[in-house]
């Protein structure tokens, strides 16, 4: 083993830092679509499927909005992204699909 060098690799591991005010942000925009879901809910008993169809795209927002931000992909590989993309678009397709059963019902 004399004479050979071990070489390591050093991959460079980008890290970001969010700053708090990020953070702050991130969190006061998931508390207003929550008190939206509320509202919405308890108003909004005479809309039927509306009210369900709202409430699940602000749950969609809530849900993208703490994977960009608390999950940090919106700094990650644009891999992650493409693969985000296609996981929300599916979810809108079977969404599409359960609301037109609900409907035709």
């Amino acid at each position: 083993m004399e004479g050979k060098e071990k070489k390591f690799e050093s991959t460079s591991v980008h890290e970001h830092v969010s700053s708090y005010a990020e953070h702050f942000g991130t969190w006061i925009a998931l508390i207003l679509l929550t008190l939206m879901t509320v509202f919405i809910s308890t108003f909004g008993a005479d809309l039927r499927t509306l009210t369900v169809a709202t409430a699940l795209l602000i749950a969609t927002v809530k849900a993208l909005a703490v994977a960009l931000y608390f999950m940090h992909l919106k700094y990650d590989a644009k891999f992650y992204r493409a693969w985000m993309i296609v996981v929300m678009a599916l979810f809108v397709f079977f969404l599409f699909m359960v609301i037109l059963d609900y409907i035709t019902r």
